[in-house]
């Protein structure tokens, strides 16, 4: 089981630095704020189906140098 599954990408983001929100977004990807609601896993899906700067999202959140 992935270490973020079933968690929010609130959650997700307490174990992480805030810096990770200043990191550059796709053009016409959604704010951080706008995906705080969202399960990993719809992140994930989002990102399969190449929805703007989901992919991006992913990565960033996976990173470990943004960890805590």
């Amino acid at each position: 089981m992935a270490a973020n599954a079933g968690k929010t990408i609130a959650e997700i983001l307490k174990g992480k630095q805030v810096r990770i929100k200043n990191a550059p977004l796709d053009e016409g990807s959604p704010s951080w704020n706008d995906i705080l609601h969202l399960t990993w896993e719809e992140l994930e899906e989002k990102a399969r189906r190449g929805e703007p700067g989901f992919r991006t999202f992913q990565k960033l959140l996976k990173r470990k140098r943004y960890n805590k």
